[in-house]
Protein backbone atom coordinates (compact mmCIF):
# COMPACT_ATOMS: atom_id res chain seq x y z
CA UNK A 1 0.00 0.00 0.00
CA UNK A 2 1.33 3.24 -1.21
CA UNK A 3 1.23 5.72 2.00
CA UNK A 4 -0.39 9.08 1.81
CA UNK A 5 1.03 11.90 2.09
CA UNK A 6 -0.41 14.05 4.85
CA UNK A 7 -0.37 18.13 5.05
CA UNK A 8 -2.03 20.08 7.56
CA UNK A 9 -1.55 24.07 7.68
CA UNK A 10 -3.62 26.37 9.91
CA UNK A 11 -3.85 29.97 8.01
CA UNK A 12 -3.24 33.03 10.15
CA UNK A 13 -5.20 35.04 8.08
CA UNK A 14 -5.17 38.55 10.20
CA UNK A 15 -5.48 42.27 8.11
CA UNK A 16 -7.01 45.85 8.52
CA UNK A 17 -8.97 47.23 6.16
CA UNK A 18 -10.02 51.18 5.98
CA UNK A 19 -12.00 53.47 4.17
CA UNK A 20 -11.27 57.09 5.08
CA UNK A 21 -10.97 60.72 3.76
CA UNK A 22 -7.57 62.07 3.17
CA UNK A 23 -6.59 65.81 4.85
CA UNK A 24 -2.87 67.23 5.41
CA UNK A 25 0.04 65.24 6.25
CA UNK A 26 0.21 63.27 8.60
CA UNK A 27 3.46 61.42 8.68
CA UNK A 28 3.72 58.18 9.81
CA UNK A 29 5.47 54.29 9.76
CA UNK A 30 4.21 50.93 11.00
CA UNK A 31 5.35 47.32 10.29
CA UNK A 32 2.71 46.43 8.14
CA UNK A 33 2.79 46.55 4.18
CA UNK A 34 0.45 49.10 3.27
CA UNK A 35 -1.66 48.66 -0.04
CA UNK A 36 -3.81 52.20 -0.80
CA UNK A 37 -6.07 52.47 -3.59
CA UNK A 38 -7.43 55.76 -4.01
CA UNK A 39 -11.53 56.29 -4.62
CA UNK A 40 -11.92 59.53 -5.09
CA UNK A 41 -9.98 62.78 -5.47
CA UNK A 42 -6.44 63.62 -6.07
CA UNK A 43 -3.24 63.03 -3.97
CA UNK A 44 0.04 63.57 -3.01
CA UNK A 45 1.50 60.73 -1.28
CA UNK A 46 5.19 61.18 -0.27
CA UNK A 47 7.08 58.09 0.88
CA UNK A 48 10.45 58.59 2.28
CA UNK A 49 10.62 62.23 0.51
CA UNK A 50 9.51 60.71 -2.98
CA UNK A 51 6.10 62.60 -3.78
CA UNK A 52 3.77 60.95 -6.23
CA UNK A 53 0.56 62.48 -7.30
CA UNK A 54 -2.16 59.73 -7.25
CA UNK A 55 -6.04 60.13 -9.15
CA UNK A 56 -9.38 58.20 -8.90
CA UNK A 57 -8.01 54.48 -9.01
CA UNK A 58 -4.56 54.81 -8.87
CA UNK A 59 -3.15 52.12 -6.46
CA UNK A 60 0.02 52.30 -4.57
CA UNK A 61 2.03 49.98 -2.14
CA UNK A 62 4.35 51.19 0.76
CA UNK A 63 6.70 49.07 2.09
CA UNK A 64 6.98 47.96 6.50
CA UNK A 65 8.86 51.09 7.97
CA UNK A 66 9.16 53.43 5.34
CA UNK A 67 8.11 56.90 6.48
CA UNK A 68 4.69 58.29 4.49
CA UNK A 69 2.02 60.59 4.16
CA UNK A 70 -0.79 61.82 2.20
CA UNK A 71 -1.76 65.33 1.15
CA UNK A 72 -5.59 65.89 -0.36
CA UNK A 73 -4.98 68.32 -3.63
CA UNK A 74 -8.98 68.41 -3.83
CA UNK A 75 -12.02 68.13 -1.83
CA UNK A 76 -13.40 64.71 -0.46
CA UNK A 77 -10.43 62.58 -1.06
CA UNK A 78 -11.60 59.02 0.06
CA UNK A 79 -9.25 56.17 -0.05
CA UNK A 80 -9.29 52.62 1.29
CA UNK A 81 -6.36 51.28 2.27
CA UNK A 82 -5.30 47.86 3.48
CA UNK A 83 -2.13 46.93 6.30
CA UNK A 84 -1.30 43.16 5.62
CA UNK A 85 1.46 42.10 8.75
CA UNK A 86 4.81 41.02 6.90
CA UNK A 87 4.24 37.87 9.35
CA UNK A 88 1.43 36.27 7.35
CA UNK A 89 4.17 35.76 4.33
CA UNK A 90 6.80 34.28 6.68
CA UNK A 91 4.28 32.19 8.37
CA UNK A 92 3.65 30.45 4.93
CA UNK A 93 7.53 29.82 4.17
CA UNK A 94 7.90 33.12 2.09
CA UNK A 95 11.33 34.89 2.50
CA UNK A 96 11.37 38.79 2.99
CA UNK A 97 14.39 39.09 4.57
CA UNK A 98 15.45 41.30 1.70
CA UNK A 99 14.00 42.97 -1.19
CA UNK A 100 11.02 45.10 -1.67
CA UNK A 101 7.45 45.17 -2.69
CA UNK A 102 7.57 47.68 -5.90
CA UNK A 103 3.84 48.46 -6.98
CA UNK A 104 2.67 52.39 -8.18
CA UNK A 105 0.57 52.61 -10.66
CA UNK A 106 1.48 56.35 -11.22
CA UNK A 107 5.00 55.45 -12.03
CA UNK A 108 3.41 52.14 -14.26
CA UNK A 109 0.27 53.21 -15.12
CA UNK A 110 -0.99 49.54 -16.57
CA UNK A 111 -0.18 46.28 -15.56
CA UNK A 112 -2.37 43.11 -15.99
CA UNK A 113 -3.10 42.93 -12.24
CA UNK A 114 -4.33 45.80 -11.04
CA UNK A 115 -8.35 45.39 -12.47
CA UNK A 116 -7.55 41.95 -10.07
CA UNK A 117 -5.96 43.87 -7.16
CA UNK A 118 -8.88 46.56 -7.31
CA UNK A 119 -11.43 43.58 -7.42
CA UNK A 120 -10.39 41.74 -4.79
CA UNK A 121 -10.43 44.64 -2.59
CA UNK A 122 -14.19 45.25 -3.16
CA UNK A 123 -14.68 42.00 -2.55
CA UNK A 124 -13.08 42.22 1.00
CA UNK A 125 -14.55 45.61 1.46
CA UNK A 126 -17.83 43.62 0.87
CA UNK A 127 -17.26 40.65 2.68
CA UNK A 128 -16.39 42.39 5.59
CA UNK A 129 -19.61 44.33 6.00
CA UNK A 130 -21.90 41.24 5.13
CA UNK A 131 -22.67 39.17 8.16
CA UNK A 132 -23.17 36.03 6.06
CA UNK A 133 -20.09 36.19 4.28
CA UNK A 134 -18.37 33.09 4.60
CA UNK A 135 -15.28 33.19 6.07
CA UNK A 136 -13.52 30.62 3.60
CA UNK A 137 -14.34 33.15 0.91
CA UNK A 138 -12.81 35.92 2.89
CA UNK A 139 -9.78 33.91 3.25
CA UNK A 140 -9.36 32.77 -0.21
CA UNK A 141 -9.70 35.84 -1.81
CA UNK A 142 -6.92 37.46 0.94
CA UNK A 143 -4.02 34.21 -0.22
CA UNK A 144 -4.92 35.62 -3.71
CA UNK A 145 -4.45 39.24 -3.09
CA UNK A 146 -0.86 38.64 -1.36
CA UNK A 147 -0.04 35.98 -3.55
CA UNK A 148 -0.24 38.37 -6.66
CA UNK A 149 1.49 40.56 -4.42
CA UNK A 150 4.50 38.85 -3.57
CA UNK A 151 4.96 36.65 -6.99
CA UNK A 152 4.56 39.89 -9.80
CA UNK A 153 5.47 42.97 -7.01
CA UNK A 154 8.13 41.75 -5.10
CA UNK A 155 11.82 42.43 -6.17
CA UNK A 156 14.29 40.66 -4.43
CA UNK A 157 16.97 42.65 -6.54
CA UNK A 158 16.25 45.85 -3.52
CA UNK A 159 18.33 46.52 -1.14
CA UNK A 160 16.15 46.72 2.38
CA UNK A 161 15.38 44.70 5.20
CA UNK A 162 12.47 43.87 6.63
CA UNK A 163 11.77 44.52 10.13
CA UNK A 164 11.83 40.75 12.90
CA UNK A 165 9.68 42.66 15.66
CA UNK A 166 10.07 40.79 19.36
CA UNK A 167 8.62 43.57 21.05
CA UNK A 168 10.88 43.61 23.91
CA UNK A 169 9.50 45.03 26.89
CA UNK A 170 13.05 47.29 27.53
CA UNK A 171 12.32 48.62 23.90
CA UNK A 172 9.34 50.05 24.55
CA UNK A 173 10.17 51.75 27.92
CA UNK A 174 12.61 54.08 25.13
CA UNK A 175 9.91 54.06 22.99
CA UNK A 176 7.85 55.18 25.09
CA UNK A 177 10.48 57.77 26.59
CA UNK A 178 10.98 59.01 23.33
CA UNK A 179 7.10 59.76 22.52
CA UNK A 180 7.28 61.98 25.40
CA UNK A 181 10.35 63.35 25.56
CA UNK A 182 10.24 64.10 21.92
CA UNK A 183 10.70 67.96 22.36
CA UNK A 184 13.82 67.93 24.97
CA UNK A 185 17.77 66.68 24.02
CA UNK A 186 17.83 62.97 23.73
CA UNK A 187 20.88 61.23 23.44
CA UNK A 188 21.33 57.21 23.09
CA UNK A 189 23.27 57.12 25.46
CA UNK A 190 20.14 57.94 27.90
CA UNK A 191 18.07 56.05 26.23
CA UNK A 192 20.26 53.32 26.75
CA UNK A 193 19.75 53.64 30.27
CA UNK A 194 16.73 53.40 30.82
CA UNK A 195 16.47 50.21 28.70
CA UNK A 196 18.95 48.90 30.69
CA UNK A 197 21.26 48.01 27.46
CA UNK A 198 24.55 49.21 26.22
CA UNK A 199 23.91 51.32 23.46
CA UNK A 200 25.51 49.82 21.11
CA UNK A 201 23.23 46.65 22.04
CA UNK A 202 20.18 49.16 21.99
CA UNK A 203 21.05 50.79 18.74
CA UNK A 204 21.15 46.88 17.26
CA UNK A 205 17.96 45.95 18.59
CA UNK A 206 16.45 49.43 17.45
CA UNK A 207 16.95 48.33 14.04
CA UNK A 208 16.21 44.70 13.93
CA UNK A 209 12.57 45.19 15.14
CA UNK A 210 11.77 48.53 13.76
CA UNK A 211 13.61 48.25 10.49
CA UNK A 212 15.12 52.27 11.73
CA UNK A 213 17.88 53.14 13.87
CA UNK A 214 17.24 55.47 17.25
CA UNK A 215 18.02 58.62 15.96
CA UNK A 216 15.88 58.40 12.53
CA UNK A 217 13.21 57.23 15.01
CA UNK A 218 13.26 60.18 17.08
CA UNK A 219 13.79 62.76 13.91
CA UNK A 220 10.34 60.67 13.07
CA UNK A 221 8.52 61.44 16.35
CA UNK A 222 9.83 65.18 16.27
CA UNK A 223 8.70 65.71 12.27
CA UNK A 224 5.15 64.13 13.07
CA UNK A 225 4.59 66.39 15.85
CA UNK A 226 6.42 69.73 13.64
CA UNK A 227 3.83 69.25 10.58
CA UNK A 228 1.00 69.26 12.82
CA UNK A 229 2.28 72.78 14.20
CA UNK A 230 2.69 73.78 10.18
CA UNK A 231 -0.81 74.28 9.95
CA UNK A 232 -1.31 76.78 12.27
CA UNK A 233 -0.19 80.15 10.31
CA UNK A 234 0.79 82.01 13.07
CA UNK A 235 3.94 80.28 14.00
CA UNK A 236 6.80 81.08 12.86
CA UNK A 237 8.54 77.94 11.50
CA UNK A 238 11.67 78.68 13.64
CA UNK A 239 9.91 78.63 16.40
CA UNK A 240 7.81 75.46 15.87
CA UNK A 241 11.42 73.73 14.84
CA UNK A 242 12.77 74.46 18.39
CA UNK A 243 9.16 73.60 20.12
CA UNK A 244 9.69 70.05 18.95
CA UNK A 245 13.47 69.26 19.75
CA UNK A 246 15.29 70.57 16.69
CA UNK A 247 18.37 72.57 17.46
CA UNK A 248 18.07 74.81 14.92
CA UNK A 249 16.27 75.74 12.18
CA UNK A 250 18.63 74.83 9.90
CA UNK A 251 18.21 71.40 10.78
CA UNK A 252 14.65 71.30 10.86
CA UNK A 253 14.68 72.14 7.37
CA UNK A 254 17.46 69.36 6.18
CA UNK A 255 15.01 66.93 7.67
CA UNK A 256 12.08 67.92 6.59
CA UNK A 257 13.48 68.13 2.74
CA UNK A 258 14.87 64.65 3.20
CA UNK A 259 11.12 62.98 4.33
CA UNK A 260 8.99 65.21 2.01
CA UNK A 261 11.16 66.22 -0.76
CA UNK A 262 9.88 70.34 0.35
CA UNK A 263 10.90 72.50 2.55
CA UNK A 264 8.33 73.50 5.70
CA UNK A 265 7.76 76.81 4.01
CA UNK A 266 7.37 75.64 1.02
CA UNK A 267 4.50 72.69 2.46
CA UNK A 268 2.78 75.72 4.20
CA UNK A 269 2.12 77.70 1.19
CA UNK A 270 0.60 74.20 -0.06
CA UNK A 271 -1.77 73.99 3.03
CA UNK A 272 -2.47 77.87 2.91
CA UNK A 273 -3.20 77.57 -0.84
CA UNK A 274 -4.83 74.37 -1.45
CA UNK A 275 -9.10 73.94 -0.75
CA UNK A 276 -9.10 72.78 2.71
CA UNK A 277 -11.72 72.28 5.00
CA UNK A 278 -11.79 73.87 8.18
CA UNK A 279 -10.64 71.04 9.99
CA UNK A 280 -8.79 68.09 9.45
CA UNK A 281 -10.69 65.18 7.89
CA UNK A 282 -7.80 62.52 8.42
CA UNK A 283 -9.71 59.03 8.88
CA UNK A 284 -12.71 60.88 9.47
CA UNK A 285 -15.85 58.50 9.20
CA UNK A 286 -17.37 58.80 6.09
CA UNK A 287 -20.83 60.56 5.58
CA UNK A 288 -23.77 58.35 5.10
CA UNK A 289 -23.83 59.93 1.49
CA UNK A 290 -19.77 59.22 1.11
CA UNK A 291 -20.28 55.52 2.13
CA UNK A 292 -23.03 55.35 -0.36
CA UNK A 293 -21.05 56.28 -3.36
CA UNK A 294 -18.42 54.09 -1.92
CA UNK A 295 -20.26 50.96 -1.50
CA UNK A 296 -21.92 51.66 -5.14
CA UNK A 297 -18.42 52.04 -7.18
CA UNK A 298 -16.71 48.51 -5.02
CA UNK A 299 -19.96 46.88 -5.78
CA UNK A 300 -19.16 47.82 -9.42
CA UNK A 301 -15.96 46.17 -9.25
CA UNK A 302 -16.21 43.46 -7.31
CA UNK A 303 -18.80 42.52 -9.71
CA UNK A 304 -16.64 43.09 -13.06
CA UNK A 305 -15.67 39.82 -14.95
CA UNK A 306 -12.94 41.10 -17.63
CA UNK A 307 -9.27 41.12 -16.98
CA UNK A 308 -7.24 43.83 -18.10
CA UNK A 309 -4.27 41.36 -19.61
CA UNK A 310 -1.86 43.98 -20.51
CA UNK A 311 1.50 42.20 -20.28
CA UNK A 312 3.54 43.04 -17.33
CA UNK A 313 6.97 42.61 -18.37
CA UNK A 314 10.28 44.49 -17.71
CA UNK A 315 11.31 44.73 -21.42
CA UNK A 316 7.96 46.02 -23.60
CA UNK A 317 8.03 49.01 -25.47
CA UNK A 318 5.11 50.75 -23.53
CA UNK A 319 7.24 50.39 -20.09
CA UNK A 320 10.64 51.92 -21.75
CA UNK A 321 9.20 54.54 -23.65
CA UNK A 322 7.43 55.62 -20.37
CA UNK A 323 10.63 55.28 -18.62
CA UNK A 324 12.49 57.46 -20.55
CA UNK A 325 9.73 60.49 -20.74
CA UNK A 326 10.07 59.86 -16.90
CA UNK A 327 13.48 60.69 -16.57
CA UNK A 328 12.95 63.41 -19.43
CA UNK A 329 10.50 65.30 -16.72
CA UNK A 330 12.95 64.88 -14.16
CA UNK A 331 15.61 66.64 -15.96
CA UNK A 332 13.60 69.68 -17.28
CA UNK A 333 12.48 69.82 -13.52
CA UNK A 334 16.51 70.13 -12.32
CA UNK A 335 17.36 72.50 -15.14
CA UNK A 336 13.89 74.53 -13.75
CA UNK A 337 15.40 74.83 -10.50
CA UNK A 338 18.91 75.65 -11.62
CA UNK A 339 17.46 78.51 -13.87
CA UNK A 340 15.34 80.05 -10.89
CA UNK A 341 18.01 80.24 -8.35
Amino acid sequence: MIPSQHFQSTPAVQFDLLTYMIGSYHYNWHPQIELLWLLQGTVEVNVDGTRHQLHANDLILINATRGHATFALTPECIALRLHILPDFYTSQGIDLSSGAFLLNSVTTPQHRDYQTIRQILAQLYLGLHQQDWPIFDLNALYFQLTNLLHHDFFDTGITMTYPQPKTQSSLNRVIDYINQAYDRPITLNEAAKISHYSPAYLSRIFKAELGLNFYEYLTRCRLQHAIYDLENPTTRVADLALANGFQEVKSFNLMFKKHFGQTPSSYRQHLSHGQRPEYDQFKQPLTPTQTTIVQKQLKHWAQLTSTDQLSACESCMYKRHFQEYQALKQKIAQLKTLLNQ
